[in-house]
This record gives structure tokens, C-alpha cells and sequence, in this order.
């Protein structure tokens, strides 16, 4: 009689489990809101308004639109400068951070540290990528 009961209160207990592990699941991905999936979404860059864009909502005149054309023709080298500028001052820091931190850890902390950032950077190419793919196929 005793281990009947001790069957029960097991089964009991295992029931319990899975009903709180679906209940947290169901949880998760229908109820509550997911707070990875906000930070992606708040990641990406707003964009400017195209010409096209501005054209319909500004009620842009054909020759408007062409000085608008103008104006970003003539800012575009700039905007270049600038970007490339921004890249080279960050590249630089990040090797400054790299080569201090290398002092401060071993030869094979090093080895291990190389490989994370060949992981890293590879990973990132990869998103860039999937991005890129899915930009086109949304542009399509």
C-alpha cells in the first residue's frame, strides 16, 4: 500500500514539472514580452527618407527634386570623408585596447583570446551577410 501511494506522489511531482516547463514556455514565447527581440528591433538605424519617399509626402515639383538630387550628390564626398574618418579613429582604438590587454595576459590566454576574435569577427561577416541577403530580397 505504502509504495502506492509513493507511485502516486511521483507521478504526481513529474506532472507538476512538465505543466510548470510548458506553462514557462507558453510563457516566454506568446505572453510575455521577449526583451532580446525589443533590443534587436531598437538596434536598427532609422533611415533617411528617399528622394522618392520625400517626393510623395513633401509634394516635391520636378525641380526640387532635382536640387534635393543635387544637394546630395554634393554632400555624398563628405559623408564618405567622414565615415571612413569614424572607421579609421575606431579601428585605432581597438587595436590600442587589443595591445593592452595582450600585456596583461599569458602566452596561452593569448592563443585562446586570437581565436575568440577570429570567432567574433567571423560571426559578425556572417550576420553582415544575412542582412545583406535579406535587404535584397526585400528590396525585390
Amino acid at each position: 500500500m505504502k509504495n502506492h501511494y509513493k507511485l502516486w506522489i511521483i507521478l504526481s511531482f513529474i506532472i507538476v514539472f512538465i505543466l510548470g516547463g510548458l506553462t514557462g514556455i507558453l510563457l516566454d514565447k506568446h505572453i510575455l514580452p521577449s526583451k532580446s527581440k525589443k533590443s534587436r528591433r531598437d538596434r536598427r538605424p532609422v533611415e533617411f527618407p528617399t528622394l522618392d519617399i520625400m517626393a510623395k509626402e513633401l509634394d516635391l515639383s520636378t525641380e526640387q527634386q532635382e536640387q534635393i538630387r543635387s544637394i546630395f550628390a554634393d554632400n555624398e564626398e563628405s559623408l564618405k570623408k567622414l565615415k571612413s574618418h569614424i572607421h579609421e579613429r575606431i579601428s585605432s582604438i581597438r587595436s590600442q585596447l587589443k595591445s593592452e590587454m595582450m600585456n596583461v595576459l599569458t602566452v596561452e590566454q593569448r592563443t585562446k583570446f586570437e581565436a575568440m576574435i577570429e570567432r567574433y569577427l567571423q560571426q559578425r561577416k556572417e550576420q553582415m551577410e544575412k542582412r545583406r541577403d535579406h535587404r535584397k530580397t526585400r528590396e525585390r
